[in-house]
């Protein structure tokens, strides 16, 4: 079975480490309906919102 790629969520604004879906600690949407998420950088350990 090949391996899925994942597409990136964006970047840790804190050490612009690459954030992968796999990070995500909570996902919600915005009054605007855009869907947003926090999540736990693997560099810096820190929780953040990719940018």
């Amino acid at each position: 079975m090949a391996a899925q790629k994942s597409s990136r969520l964006g970047f840790c604004p804190l050490c612009n480490e690459e954030i992968l879906p796999r990070h995500t600690l909570i996902r919600y949407e915005t009054g605007e309906g855009e869907q947003e998420a926090w999540t736990e950088c693997p560099n810096c350990s820190e929780v953040v919102h990719p940018q």
